[in-house]
């Protein structure tokens, strides 16, 4: 007797028989993160003065430290005519006492940047929107007006040309620093840290 090509496949029975695709469960959708939310022009400002800031900081910061290391020998003196050196109980040569004070430049140098550095970090998550870098910010931009006022009235400086442009500086630092606050806080920069729905105005 001649079989019928192709066989034809015996009956399965119903536990047996491959299940349909249809019969599976349709995977849960993943949820879209949602979009970020712009930034005001206030804060893409507030942001762009804050560097500002950072940038006279550090100018200030480093053309102090030029003139520290100008006074080099200045500091040694003081240091080698210290009692504590001159009586012989601290054995410290010259040579060890300018070694030591590059140390410190270059420690102090080092710490300028970290410092920089960390507040140009807050920048970047303030104009994200973090409300907490926000904060930082003010306090560390109110602390620097406090700072100036003493330069707004000579307060220890002793007259000379360089001083009085580092005191500008300062002064001028302050002053940017004042207007990224005063944007950081305005309506639409508040609406922007406190997740509220942007105005209609």
């Amino acid at each position: 007797m001649t079989q019928q090509w192709p066989p034809t496949p015996p009956h399965q029975a119903p536990h047996q028989q491959s299940p349909s695709p249809h019969d599976f469960p349709y995977p849960p959708p993943v949820p879209q993160p949602k979009p970020e939310r712009p930034a005001p022009v206030d804060v893409g400002t507030a942001a762009q003065l804050l560097w500002a800031v950072a940038g006279l900081g550090l100018i200030q910061a480093l053309a102090a430290m030029v003139l520290v290391v100008g006074e080099k020998s200045t500091f040694v003196d003081e240091l080698m005519n210290n009692p504590s050196v001159t009586s012989g109980e601290v054995d410290m040569s010259r040579d060890s006492v300018e070694s030591l004070f590059y140390v410190g430049i270059g420690f102090t140098v080092v710490l300028i940047l970290i410092l920089t550095g960390l507040f140009l970090l807050f920048v970047h998550f303030m104009r994200k929107g973090r409300n907490w870098a926000r904060m930082l910010l003010t306090i560390a931009c109110v602390m620097m007006v406090v700072w100036t006022v003493p330069v707004l009235f000579g307060i220890g400086s002793d007259g000379s040309g360089t001083a009085l442009a580092l005191g500008g500086v300062q002064i001028l630092q302050a002053v940017v620093a004042v207007g990224a606050v005063v944007l950081m806080h305005r309506k639409d920069s508040n609406s922007y840290f406190l997740r509220l729905p942007p105005s209609d105005e």
